[in-house]
C-alpha cells in the first residue's frame, strides 16, 4: 500500500513536471528544462471517490478582467443609452438646419452657421467664437515675433562686444598691485 501511495505521488511529480515542461525544453530530461523544475504550476489533488486521478491546475485568476469589463460595460452602457436617446430625439423632433435667405439688416451670429443643433449648441456654448480663436493666435505670433527680434538684438549685441573688446568682463576695475600684502609669504613658517 505505502510502496503504490509512493508509486502514484512520483508518476504524478514526473507527469506535472512533463506538464509544465513541454516537449520542446525538456521532456526527456526534466531536470535540465530549468522552470519546468519548479514547483507551482501543477499540484496534485487527492483521488475522489471512483472519478480517478485528478490534478489541481494553478492559474492566474480572472476576477479583475472580468470586474472590469462587467464595470467597463455598465458605464457605456449608463451614459451610452441616454446620449443615444438624446441624439436620436434632437435628429429626429428637431432636425437639421435649412439654408434660408437673410433678412434685411440682420447680422448673424458666429454659431448660427452650423447645420446641425448639437454642433450649434456646442459651438454657442463651450467653443470660443472665431474673433477670440483669431485674437488669440494673432497675440500668439505678436510673442513669437518679440522674441525673435530679441534673439536677433542679443546676436548683434555680442557680435559687437566680441568685434569691439567691450563686455560685461570689463566693467569691473582690478584692484592696484601695490595694495596687496605679501607679508606672510616673505615668512611662511609664522
Amino acid at each position: 500500500m505505502a510502496a503504490m501511495s509512493l508509486l502514484l505521488r512520483a508518476a504524478v511529480a514526473w507527469g506535472a513536471r512533463r506538464a509544465a515542461g513541454g516537449a520542446a525544453s525538456g521532456a526527456r530530461f526534466p531536470c535540465f528544462a530549468g522552470a519546468a523544475c519548479l514547483p507551482g504550476s501543477v499540484a496534485p489533488v487527492r483521488h475522489s471517490s471512483s472519478h480517478g486521478k485528478r490534478m489541481f491546475i494553478i492559474k492566474a485568476t480572472s476576477f479583475y478582467d472580468s470586474r472590469f469589463l462587467s464595470l467597463l460595460r455598465f458605464y457605456v452602457f449608463l451614459t451610452g443609452i441616454p446620449v443615444a436617446l438624446f441624439i436620436t430625439y434632437v435628429n429626429i423632433f428637431i432636425g437639421e438646419a435649412e439654408l434660408a435667405e437673410i433678412p434685411e439688416g440682420y447680422i448673424p451670429e458666429y454659431w448660427e452657421y452650423y447645420k446641425h443643433p448639437i454642433s450649434r449648441w456646442i459651438a454657442r456654448y463651450l467653443l470660443d467664437p472665431p474673433e477670440k480663436d483669431y485674437e488669440k493666435q494673432m497675440a500668439v505670433l505678436d510673442i513669437e515675433s518679440k522674441k525673435t527680434q530679441m534673439r536677433l538684438m542679443e546676436l548683434e549685441a555680442r557680435r559687437l562686444m566680441r568685434h569691439r573688446g567691450d563686455g560685461p568682463w570689463y566693467h569691473y576695475e582690478t584692484p592696484d598691485k601695490n595694495l596687496i600684502d605679501n607679508s606672510m609669504k616673505s615668512t611662511p613658517d609664522n
